[in-house]
């Protein structure tokens, strides 16, 4: 029988996750924690160290996009020349400043919306509410 225990449990997990994925980082960018963010760890030029933000909140699915941006700027790092050039691809790509979302309802899912909120709720009796029953 094997004394291997994992009583991680939430939030112990989560940390333990985040030191994969700092040790997953290509080499030259890490990953740190600020709060409930991630950032990104790197030196530009001829400075030093510095944390950058990258839009990636401390969760799993953060961890992984965090992952993921950190080996687009190792490559950025790598192939662009100037230090403007790549701040003003940092900002479109990584930190996705500007990026517009399209988050408009059409009727139809705007009515599905309210039409499943109103079924899920219970009526002013407090009871369930059941479709096609009056």
């Amino acid at each position: 029988m094997s004394k291997n225990y994992n009583h991680e449990i939430g939030y112990e997990s989560l940390l333990a996750d985040f030191k994969r994925y700092q040790k997953q980082s290509p080499r030259g960018i890490g990953l740190t924690r600020k709060s409930n963010a991630i950032a990104l760890q790197f030196k530009v030029g001829k400075g030093n160290r510095k944390q950058y933000g990258c839009n990636c909140t401390f969760t799993l699915d953060g961890m992984v996009s965090a992952l993921s941006k950190a080996n687009k700027v190792s490559e950025a790092l790598k192939t662009f020349t100037s230090e403007s050039e790549f701040w003003e691809w940092y900002n479109k790509e990584i930190k996705e400043v500007g990026k517009i979302e399209n988050d408009l309802l059409t009727f139809k899912d705007a009515i599905a919306v309210v039409e499943a909120d109103f079924w899920k709720r219970k009526d002013r009796r407090g009871n369930k509410r059941v479709k096609g029953h009056e």
